[in-house]
């Protein structure tokens, strides 16, 4: 099936908005999978989206759906623009780890709407995400236990209202000498730094074989994707940072963080600001109750505590009805808790 996501590139007049509908016609050159006919499989498949910023990029994930997962088939883009009502044909090319993977016709309409009255435009809905499992050198993922994909995997969340609530960006901390070497004009060498960093988030967060897609409907759905933030019967640390293109993390202790001067900065993909980032673990609280901890402890871009309610209200607003706490990196129950963490691991 396809799904939809969309990010803003540039914005149209302030109150323009559209309502975009969008109907697969046919596919050609698809790696097929196990599909017996993806193009009878494909067709007539709707989706629609309203409140739409005209030039919003929207992308287009094409997935394999069957019982034993969800397989990735390739992904593909368009900007949204009005069309008038009138139904019009589009043919995009269909890309998969950087190389053709066919394309796909796919009939669009969509039509000018404005907001009215003093109501505030909010993100609502399921949350996306890709899971980017396995990732090691000089291992076959699929001679790795469920444990070891847990430690070597990184996950892209796709969230709602980042703009709105998180208005604030944190640029990365100048007090910090060894980010200095990254980020300052001062230093020659951070370009070539940056650049290999980048390519490092590239690869985390590619999209293969091995990435698993989905939605979040509740804090449930969030706990379980993390496995309830355990593995091997031992609470974890996670590592995390929030761009304007969502929220991604792994365990703290992951493989593929070997030798990086700054865990957050690769998640971050090297921004020179991100609207927050830390660490976060799972702790089960009164009757059973699962409670997301998130702090600001990030020595690469150090946000402040002051925005910390804001960082509550984000993932409140993300997964209506979660318990969160959000604590300052000085926080003493918080560094006990984090060092039992550790020490469990130890």
């Amino acid at each position: 099936m396809g799904q939809s996501s969309s990010h803003t590139s540039t914005s149209g007049s302030e109150n323009a908005l559209l309502d975009v509908e969008l109907e697969i016609i046919s596919a050609k050159d698809i790696a097929a999978g196990d599909y017996f006919n993806i193009k009878a499989a494909l067709k007539g498949r709707v989706a629609s989206s309203d409140n739409v910023k005209p030039d919003t990029l929207c992308k287009l994930y094409l997935l394999d759906e069957d019982m034993d997962g969800d397989d990735a088939l390739g992904q593909t883009q368009f900007n949204a623009v009005s069309t008038d009502g009138v139904e019009t044909m589009f043919e995009l090319l269909i890309t998969r780890n950087d190389k053709a993977a066919g394309t796909i016709a796919v009939k669009v309409k969509s039509n000018i709407s404005k907001i009215n009255g003093d109501g505030e435009l909010q993100q609502v809905g399921p949350v996306h995400y890709s899971a980017h499992l396995g990732i090691t050198a000089g291992l076959f993922v699929q001679s790795m236990t469920n444990d070891d994909k847990l430690e070597a995997s990184a996950y892209h969340l796709q969230m709602h209202n980042i703009l709105r609530i998180l208005p604030n960006d944190h640029e990365w901390n100048k007090n910090y000498p060894t980010i200095q070497k990254i980020f300052s004009p001062d230093h020659l060498e951070s370009p070539a730094l940056r650049k290999a960093i980048s390519s490092e988030h590239e690869m985390v967060y590619r999209h293969g074989p091995n990435t698993q897609y989905g939605q979040l409907k509740d804090e449930s759905d969030l706990f379980e994707l993390i496995n309830y933030g355990q593995r091997l019967d031992k609470p974890v640390l996670f590592t995390y940072a929030i761009t304007l293109t969502g929220w991604y993390f792994s365990e703290t202790g992951a493989s593929f963080f070997k030798d990086m001067f700054s865990k957050h900065m690769l998640h971050a993909n090297v921004a020179f600001s991100v609207k927050y980032a830390g660490e976060f673990h799972i702790e089960k609280g009164h009757f059973g109750k699962y409670k997301l901890v998130i702090d600001n402890n990030s020595g690469t871009y150090a946000p402040l505590k002051e925005d910390l309610p804001k960082l509550k209200e984000f993932f409140e607003n993300n997964f209506p009805g979660i318990l969160v706490e959000a604590k300052d990196r000085n926080d003493e129950e918080l560094k006990k808790s984090r060092q039992e963490i550790l020490d469990a691991w130890a």
